[in-house]
């Protein structure tokens, strides 16, 4: 489980997952760069170069964040942008070790993962709040995001559609009454961090019958689900495995888990108002569906480059 293992990992130690970024950059005119996304504050908005300038695009050892690094690349380059891509850098420690050090300059991210990397002990959970606070912390230390996506992959309290039918559910308030019968099938850190089985019973009044201890890896976890091993299980927000087997993730109204916005993270002195624009409008089209879509296409095969390329053509942004 990409974010959840490591988001565990934080109340001991750090949160692991991956990311990178870019080498170089720019001079030139510059033009100020607007407070972008969820009502950043004025401060951190920072005149840009206006040249569209280089940078190595990086990316975590998972296929969704390779994928993310092409439609940004992508994107990066119809503007001018040269841009080289190193893929499969590994987890967070090392692809934001070589982002401070600029062997790259900008990598994929999730806002809620990497503002409790940047900044441990937060509590914000609404994208909103987390975005605010993670423009903040990254521009102290001398990087900087562009807008955030409505694309969110984030842990979900997911069902079947004849379990959500039988029991009339649509969010995880839902289950307060009957969550006593049903068993709940996660990677065993979920059982004690504080936004997982602690956090249901205390955000939401649920308590499940039993839990199950699942290795974390999402074939086991569908599989679990579809044969009735477990009632309802955690699984990611793009998970193909939703769309395919038509299960019913329930909404999260009240923030439990953390908001894991795809956001571009860049190394400050890298960044280029091209750059900051060619981003912007890949997160203005990326929704959660339509990253998952791309995901489907992806664990069947097809290339990231160029699922990511076609993508980009249809929406005008190649």
């Amino acid at each position: 489980m990409r974010r959840l293992l490591p988001a565990a990992l934080v109340l001991a130690t750090a949160l692991v997952t991956g990311a990178c970024g870019a080498p170089g950059s720019s001079s030139g005119t510059t033009v100020p760069h607007p407070a972008t996304g969820a009502g950043a504050d004025a401060e951190a908005a920072a005149p840009l170069p206006a040249s569209p300038g280089k940078v190595t695009m990086g990316s975590a050892d998972f296929p969704e964040s390779e994928l993310l690094a092409h439609l940004y690349a992508g994107a990066m380059r119809a503007r001018g942008v040269v841009v080289q891509l190193h893929a499969d850098i590994g987890e967070r420690a090392a692809y934001m070790s070589a982002l401070r050090e600029g062997s790259i300059g900008a990598v994929p991210e999730y806002t809620g993962a990497v503002l409790a990397y940047l900044a441990p002990g937060q509590k914000a959970t609404s994208p909103q709040d987390i975005y605010t606070r993670l423009r903040r912390s990254a521009q102290a230390q001398g990087l900087a995001v562009t807008d955030y996506a409505p694309a969110q992959d984030v842990d979900t309290i997911t069902v079947t559609r004849a379990t959500a039918d039988k029991y009339h559910l649509s969010s995880i308030g839902d289950l307060r009454n009957v969550a006593g019968r049903l068993r709940l099938g996660a990677p065993q850190p979920l059982l004690t961090v504080s936004y997982g089985v602690p956090g249901l019973k205390k955000v939401y009044g649920v308590a499940f019958k039993q839990f199950v201890a699942l290795a974390p890896t999402g074939t086991i976890t569908q599989t679990a689900l579809r044969n009735g091993t477990v009632d309802a299980a955690d699984i990611f927000s793009t998970d193909p495995a939703i769309s395919r087997h038509g299960f019913v993730s329930l909404r999260d109204p009240q923030n439990l888990f953390a908001a894991q916005n795809v956001v571009p993270l860049f190394k400050r002195d890298v960044l280029t108002q091209p750059m900051a624009d060619a981003c912007d409008a890949v997160s203005a089209k990326l929704t959660t569906a339509v990253l998952g879509a791309l995901d489907a296409q992806v664990a069947k095969g097809a290339a990231p480059d160029a699922v990511a390329h076609t993508w980009l053509s249809a929406n005008g942004l190649a």
